[in-house]
């Protein structure tokens, strides 16, 4: 067993990060992962290493249903591996999965990463990463949609931080605290 694996069954497998486009949440898990000494996943980066091409060109060319069979399969997974607890950052369209809702809280510390969506647009405004549910036309207002879609699902997270005017180092910080605690 490694030093970071824990006999404890009822221990945590890990933490996963909730939250809208822009939150964070691929910038913060491998800053906790390395605080704790586990591992980061950042799962539309092992969904494209496996698939070959992008989240981006998997929506454009096979739809939004084969990218979220893609994250089922990915999330099943990265849990199922005995390499010891990991910090999972998916997208953010994650949680309105159902078979993902139950590993929150579960075996996975959910924590949400509130953002507003103008900071999230905002943030995402400095990205070369084309995000196909954000778009180009008016993303504060496409994030606006998706976090009241989500709204509900988020309250599902064991913690929430709201993070418009922390830095990543400052967010996985707190995370590090819950996820020792």
């Amino acid at each position: 067993m490694s030093p970071t694996a824990s006999a404890d069954p009822a221990a945590p497998r890990g933490v996963v990060l909730l939250g809208l486009p822009g939150a964070g949440k691929s910038t913060v898990a491998p800053l906790v992962a390395a605080a704790l000494g586990w591992r980061a996943v950042d799962l539309d980066r092992a969904i494209e290493a496996a698939a070959g091409i992008s989240v981006a060109e998997i929506f454009a060319t096979q739809g939004e249903a084969f990218f979220r069979a893609w994250e089922r399969r990915m999330t099943a997974q990265v849990l199922a591996e005995a390499a010891g607890p990991v910090v999972l950052a998916p997208g953010a369209g994650w949680i309105e999965d159902p078979s993902h809702q139950r590993h929150v809280g579960h075996g996975l510390i959910g924590v949400h990463l509130q953002v507003s969506p103008a900071v999230a647009a905002d943030r995402l405004a400095g990205s070369a990463e084309r995000r196909p549910l954000v778009g180009d036309d008016d993303p504060a207002q496409r994030i606006a949609r998706l976090e009241a879609r989500r709204k509900g699902l988020y309250v599902q997270a064991n913690h929430t931080i709201s993070v418009d005017s922390m830095t990543p180092g400052e967010v996985a910080a707190i995370i590090v605290a819950l996820a020792s605690g």
